[in-house]
C-alpha cells in the first residue's frame, strides 16, 4: 500500500481498460503512478466472450482482464496498484496537487489525476438478472450480439440504445422481441425504420420485465403488461438490457464539470474543465463505449498528463 503522505506524479482512478492503459503509458513516461480501483478489468470481467479485442479473435472477459493486469504489473517499478479500493472523494489542494480519499480511509496524493472510473449499466433489478449475467444477460449488443446467431432474444428498452441493439441483431438472431415500458418507442424514427416492418422483430409495448430464468443459461423472460397487469413469459436464449448506463462520477461531482447525463466532458486528449484533472473511457462523454476505444482514450489521457507535468 502506498504511504499516506507520498506524493505521486499521477493518480489513476479506475482498474478497467482505460485506467490500465493509462498506467502502462504513464510508466513508459517514467511517472511515479498509483492506480486505485476495485478489480482488474472493471466491467470487462462481467463480459462473456469478447470477439472485438484486436489480436485475440475470441477471448472471455475474465481472461482478457487477467492479461491486462499482467501487462500493468510488468511496470511495477513505476506503478503502485491499490486494488480493492473505491475512491469516494477528490479535492484539489492549494498547491495544485490532488488528494484522493477512499471508502476504507486510505488517502493518496498526486500532482495530476486521470479519472477512468467507468460506468455501470442501469439494471432491471429483477430476479435472475445477476445469476445469468454473462450467461445470456448482456448489457452490450455491440460486444455480445454475435454470440446469439440463429437464437431468439429479447431487447429491453425502446430508446436509441435498444433500437441500435435490434439493428445489430437483425442479421444474427432468428427472432427478436423488443420490450418497451411505454406505449411508443422513444428511439429516433430513422433507427426504428430499420426494423419496424421486419417479420422477425416483434415490438411489445407497455411491458415491464419481471423475471429472467433458465438452467445454466437464460431460457426465458417474464414480463407484465403495465396496463392490464397480465403476466407473460417468452422463451429466449438471451436478454439485452438497454436502459442506459450510469457514469461513476459521484466522487467528482463537486470538482469538475459534468454533462446532463452525469458524465465528464473530455476532449480527445482527455482534458477536462479542471487543469491537471484528466478523464478517460466510459466515465466521459465518449461516443462509443467500447473496450478498444476506452484503452485508446486512456493512452491519450496519460500522454496529456505527462505533458502537463512537464510544463509545470
Amino acid at each position: 500500500m502506498a504511504e499516506k503522505t507520498k506524493l505521486f506524479d499521477v493518480a489513476i482512478v479506475g482498474y478497467g481498460p482505460a485506467g490500465i492503459t493509462a498506467g502502462i503509458y504513464a510508466a513508459r513516461r517514467r511517472l511515479k503512478t498509483v492506480l486505485i480501483g476495485w478489480v482488474p478489468g472493471g466491467e470487462v470481467v462481467n463480459s462473456g466472450e469478447i470477439e472485438n479485442w484486436p489480436g485475440e479473435g475470441v477471448i472471455n472477459g475474465i481472461e482478457l482482464a487477467g492479461k491486462l493486469e499482467r501487462h500493468l504489473k510488468s511496470h511495477r517499478d513505476f506503478v503502485d496498484i491499490a486494488s480493492q479500493k473505491i475512491v469516494s472523494g477528490i479535492v484539489k489542494d492549494d498547491d495544485s496537487s490532488f488528494t484522493l480519499t477512499c471508502e476504507d480511509g486510505a488517502v493518496y496524493r498526486a500532482k495530476a489525476v486521470i479519472y477512468a472510473a467507468g460506468r455501470h449499466p442501469r439494471e432491471l433489478n429483477v430476479p435472475g438478472e445477476q445469476e445469468f449475467r454473462a450467461k445470456g444477460v448482456s448489457y452490450c449488443a455491440t460486444c455480445d450480439a454475435p454470440l446469439f446467431s440463429d437464437k431468439t432474444v429479447a431487447v429491453i428498452g425502446g430508446g436509441n440504445t435498444g433500437a441500435e441493439a435490434v439493428i445489430m441483431l437483425l442479421k444474427i438472431a432468428r427472432k427478436i422481441y423488443l420490450l418497451h415500458i411505454n406505449d411508443r418507442l422513444t428511439a429516433d424514427p430513422v433507427l426504428v425504420d430499420n426494423f419496424k416492418d421486419e417479420a422477425k422483430v416483434k415490438i411489445i409495448y407497455n411491458a415491464k420485465a419481471t423475471k429472467i430464468a433458465g438452467d445454466s443459461m437464460v431460457s426465458s423472460l417474464s414480463y407484465k403488461d403495465v396496463k392490464t397487469g397480465k403476466e407473460k413469459t417468452l422463451e429466449v436464449s438471451g436478454v439485452f438490457v438497454c436502459i442506459g448506463a450510469i457514469p461513476n462520477t459521484d466522487p467528482v461531482k463537486n470538482l469538475v464539470e459534468l454533462d446532463k447525463y452525469g458524465a465528464v466532458p473530455a476532449d480527445r486528449y482527455g482534458q477536462t474543465s479542471l487543469e491537471g484533472f484528466f478523464a478517460a473511457g466510459d466515465v466521459t462523454n465518449i461516443r462509443d463505449a467500447q473496450i478498444v476505444v476506452a484503452a485508446g482514450h486512456g493512452c491519450s489521457a496519460a500522454l496529456s498528463g505527462s505533458d502537463y507535468l512537464a510544463r509545470k
